[in-house]
């Protein structure tokens, strides 16, 4: 299997997944939102992870194209950043009102999760 394809299986079933679980039980996507921003030290971990996990990919498929390996390509970029983002900057998440950041969040796993469900369709037609 190539490095391309086991990063969008692994991506795309990992978004659709988290994307289902947090629309299914809102209540976890509430408790997920107040641990990374009220408890410092899980906002840290969260945010190493997602910098492991989007600069791994980043190194291993940095792939600007026009289709799914390009999106791919996206999710790593904004995973890398994001956890850079919660780890050095974690005050403007807390001035933010609860229920704007829920409504956001919830807005962007939507459409995160739809364009995974799409990449992970055209993964498995080729």
């Amino acid at each position: 299997m190539e490095t391309s394809t086991f990063l969008g299986l692994f991506w795309g079933w990992m978004t659709v997944i988290v994307s289902g679980i947090l629309f299914v039980r809102p209540s976890v996507l509430r408790d997920l939102k107040k641990l990374v921003v009220e408890d410092r030290g899980f906002g840290i971990m969260y945010g190493f992870l997602s910098i492991f996990l989007g600069l791994g990919t980043v190194i291993l498929h940095n792939v600007w194209v026009f289709n799914w390996q390009g999106f791919l390509t996206v999710i790593a970029w904004l995973a890398l950043l994001k956890g850079i983002y919660i780890i050095a900057y974690p005050e403007p998440s807390k001035k933010t009102d609860f229920e704007v950041r829920i409504l956001s969040t919830r807005i962007v796993l939507a459409i995160i999760g739809a364009l995974a469900l799409w990449m992970l369709i055209v993964i498995y037609i080729k």
